[in-house]
């Protein structure tokens, strides 16, 4: 055979014969992307105070017996946008749950996510003001579970806070939700009405300069 023809057979074989050469690794980072340094003290009991968001998406701090206000959210309806202030957690992938419940019938209405909590100032770590997928989106409205009008009446609001190590705290409260954001007071009145019935037109352009308060039909008296 031909020197030149027997080289190249060898050079097909021992191509044929090696293996393919791996694909480049991919970083994909830390788990979870956080690498928050850790809120307190680790031997510690968490610490929780409960936060919402106001009308004008102020942050405050929620008491036993204080006001909550009833959120138009992006999903439509009034929300509870509940949050958290805490420390002695793992900041990273920590589980909020909220729940609103009717002292009468005992109905419910929750919602829990996992989030990375933004730290603050004396090693807490909170739900951030500028983000609501970092409170607990509590559906409050349209009513058809409470017994009663959702506003201006008193209900129980569960907080609860788990973080990736299984360190967990709850507090619960009552509150008094409110139909106070400013534009949308008469829309809110109507849907969160304890005679609301599924389908009931409230019409947002109430809130337009009405200078009275509609029954839950959305009528003007």
């Amino acid at each position: 055979m031909d020197k030149r023809w027997l080289a190249l057979a060898l050079a097909l074989s021992s191509a044929a014969c090696s293996s393919p050469s791996p694909p480049p690794e991919i970083d994909a980072g830390p788990i979870g992307g956080c690498k928050l340094a850790y809120l307190g003290d680790p031997s510690a009991e968490p610490i929780l105070e409960v936060i919402a968001l106001g009308p004008e998406g102020e942050l405050h701090a929620v008491s036993d017996g204080g006001s909550v206000s009833l959120i138009f959210p992006p999903q439509g309806g009034r929300v509870v946008f509940a949050g958290v202030r805490a420390t002695n957690v793992d900041p990273c992938a920590v589980r909020i749950a909220g729940a609103l419940r009717d002292p009468v019938t005992k109905q419910v209405r929750l919602d829990n996510r996992i989030i990375n909590l933004e730290p603050t100032e004396d090693d807490h770590g909170r739900s951030a003001p500028t983000d609501i997928s970092t409170f607990s989106n509590i559906p409050a409205c349209p009513n058809q579970w409470a017994s009663d009008d959702i506003f201006d009446k008193p209900y129980e609001l569960t907080v609860s806070l788990t973080d990736r190590d299984g360190k967990k705290v709850t507090k619960v409260m009552t509150v008094h939700p409110r139909c106070d954001e400013p534009g949308r007071e008469a829309e809110c009145l109507c849907m969160c009405a304890g005679d609301y019935v599924l389908g009931m037109q409230c019409d947002p352009t109430l809130d337009a300069g009405a200078d009275a308060d509609p029954d839950a039909s959305g009528e003007m008296p």
